[in-house]
């Protein structure tokens, strides 16, 4: 060390010491308040500042390291600078904050957009309750089931191989208790989707191939939407059913099976002693946060007001739009019919109905100009058959449905 160096730690080494980790502890404490997502239990965010430190966030990892490795050698060089246990103390509360923002969502929330792993309906059985709700695709007459367990940490399941002529992943949101299928590009570019926190108790994804965030309900590039662009994803049907009438009704069916959950596939504590000790801590966080979120009025996080008390609080909704047209329909109104609801969304007809043989609420176009009095779980009508909606949310959660979309209308007929 030079003689001038010397003299300036020995004369301002305290105050830049100071003012390295008060800019560490900063930092790091915007990582973990913005990007933790567990942080907000504890406080909230504007959406504003969550993206501009999402969008900042590798320079101000950079900023933080820096000035916190600049602190830890001005206490190397001179001991003194500071007592070992407040260095100590102020070095464990950077490393837990800097994790929590950085490092962790990406380690709990390991996506498997392109490696989802699929088992066949028989051996699907192994892992998944009957009665147990999963969220259904059809694509090209390849049918896959989805059960909320399953899909909560992964987020996005999927693999690398089209289904058909299409490429169509599950995105789930625990939170929202609501799975979104989706063609993964937008304007022709592909889309490499995987969680990154959640905001308003609803998903936010991120695009590994630009970075921009994604947030599931509006599956639009954030820089997109904040300049009034309409490019979003393409939203693929889905439906919730019983998982035995999955098995009745797609028998050739795939199940998606979450590989670092189920016992027989989750990494041993010989083969890697990290991860088998940390996914069941954060499987336990998880089940303890859906958990309230099911039971509570309240939301887990209260990033959301109760406003539209139209329906119960966590009611859950089948929501849908058709250009700005907005409805939800709940399971009860539906059930209560005694035909199937003919009624008109954005202009279009359509056909809402509840099949009492697979328990399930399905929502078609109706092109043929006729009045739909009956039609089967397969959209088949003596008219003809009719496609499935695409923009159709099975059972999220009233609140948060409520939230995105005020205008919407419930229960039409």
């Amino acid at each position: 060390m030079s003689e001038i160096m010397k003299a300036i730690i020995d004369r301002h080494g305290k105050k830049i010491f100071w003012v390295c980790m008060i800019i560490a502890q900063y930092i790091g404490a915007l990582l973990f308040k913005d990007l933790a997502d567990v942080s907000q239990w504890f406080v909230q965010s504007d959406r504003e500042t969550t993206m501009w430190v999402w969008y900042n966030r590798h320079a101000l990892a950079l900023t933080a390291i820096v000035t916190v490795g600049m602190a830890a050698y001005l206490k190397y060089v001179k001991r003194d600078i500071v007592g070992n246990v407040t260095f100590a103390s102020l070095a464990i509360l950077f490393a837990f904050t800097f994790y929590s923002g950085m490092i962790n969502p990406h380690l709990m929330m390991r996506d498997r957009m392109d490696n989802g792993h699929f088992v066949s309906v028989e051996e699907g059985a192994k892992y998944l309750q009957p009665h147990e709700s999963v969220i259904v695709i059809d694509v090209n007459g390849q049918a896959r089931a989805h059960s909320d367990r399953q899909l909560l940490r992964p987020h996005v399941a999927g693999t690398e191989a089209e289904l058909g002529s299409d490429h169509v992943v599950m995105t789930y949101c625990g939170l929202t208790n609501l799975g979104m299928a989706y063609i993964p590009e937008i304007n022709g570019q592909a889309l490499d989707l995987a969680p990154a926190n959640q905001l308003r108790n609803n998903l936010v994804m991120w695009d590994r191939n630009t970075g921009e965030p994604i947030q599931q309900l509006w599956g639009q590039k954030e820089s997109d939407r904040n300049n009034g662009t309409e490019a979003k994803m393409q939203e693929w049907p889905t439906f919730r059913m019983p998982f035995e009438r999955f098995v009745e009704a797609y028998p050739d069916g795939e199940v998606f099976v979450n590989d670092y959950l189920v016992e027989d596939m989750r990494p041993t504590f010989w083969g890697n002693p990290f991860l088998a000790i940390y996914d069941p801590i954060m499987e336990f966080i998880f089940k303890l946060a859906i958990a309230y979120q099911s039971y509570y009025d309240a939301p887990t996080f209260p990033t959301v007001e109760y406003k539209d008390q139209r329906l119960p609080s966590k009611a859950k909704v089948w929501g849908m739009n058709i250009g700005d047209d907005y409805v939800a329909y709940t399971e009860r109104f539906v059930r209560m019919q005694n035909a199937p609801i003919n009624t008109t969304i954005g202009g279009q007809n359509v056909v809402i109905t509840y099949d009492e043989q697979y328990e399930s609420l399905g929502v078609y176009y109706n092109n043929t100009g006729k009045q739909i009095d009956k039609i089967s779980f397969y959209g088949q009508t003596e008219h003809g058959n009719l496609e499935r909606v695409e923009t159709v949310k099975a059972a999220a959660y009233w609140i948060i449905w409520a939230d995105f979309f005020p205008s919407t209308d419930v229960n039409r007929l």
